[in-house]
């Protein structure tokens, strides 16, 4: 029945736009609670999509809210395993567009992926004031402003280093293994200077507005 269902879509393992062959459609319920006071909704039903990439192998995992009506919801589900590295919406659109594009390329072209994480970090640098200078300037700079830890300073020089590996090493080149940690390295950079600080804002209105209703349940 599924055998017979493909499409063709990214796919995060290979970086490849490959045919997805769907194998099967698993149904159940997922919980769910309502935003404005907490409390537990009825549960939902859902459906889960497996597919194999037929160019490398690994499996997809793609999520459809509510019941599915036919093999054709298949075609616009979200992916949900691998997921696509999308940066947090806190992250400035330029960075994340940049990072996009970088990380559709880490798995066949590591070097490219280093270059692209190097501009990555400019206009991180560029969003936080710091324009002037080279990379390994800015970074300083950076650190010395506070708004990154003297750690994640080193990282990011590190990083620096092996953009320029990427792009002008003739000898050298960037290992896949390292292009891994290139990413964590990027991705724990973001979290500190974005990520983090906008998941506490979030936090605080709920907290907030969760102790109003309390008050006022009181």
């Amino acid at each position: 029945m599924a055998d017979n269902i493909r499409k063709v879509s990214y796919c995060p393992h290979c970086g490849n736009r490959a045919p997805q062959r769907l194998i099967h459609i698993q149904k159940h319920f997922e919980r769910s609670w309502s935003v404005s006071d907490g409390s537990e909704s009825e549960p939902t039903p859902w459906s889960t999509f497996i597919a194999v990439c037929e160019t490398c192998g690994h499996l997809l995992l793609y999520d459809n809210p509510g019941d599915v009506i036919g093999e054709k919801d298949f075609y616009k589900c979200s992916l949900v395993f691998p997921l696509e590295a999308k940066l947090h919406n806190a992250v400035p659109e330029k960075i994340s567009k940049i990072y996009d594009e970088a990380h559709r390329i880490k798995e066949i072209a590591p070097n490219a992926f280093a270059v692209q994480i190097r501009r990555a970090l400019e206009a991180l640098c560029e969003d936080r004031g710091v324009d002037h200078g080279n990379l390994q300037q800015k970074i300083k700079e950076l650190a010395a402003k506070g708004d990154v830890p003297p750690v994640l300073s080193e990282v990011s020089d590190a990083l620096r280093l092996l953009g320029n590996i990427g792009a002008h090493g003739v000898d050298e080149s960037v290992h896949p293994l390292l292009a891994y940690a290139v990413d964590d390295f990027f991705r724990a950079i973001v979290e500190y200077v974005y990520v983090a600080p906008s998941k506490l804002r979030d936090f605080k209105k709920q907290m907030n507005k969760y102790t109003k209703k309390k008050d006022e349940d009181t």
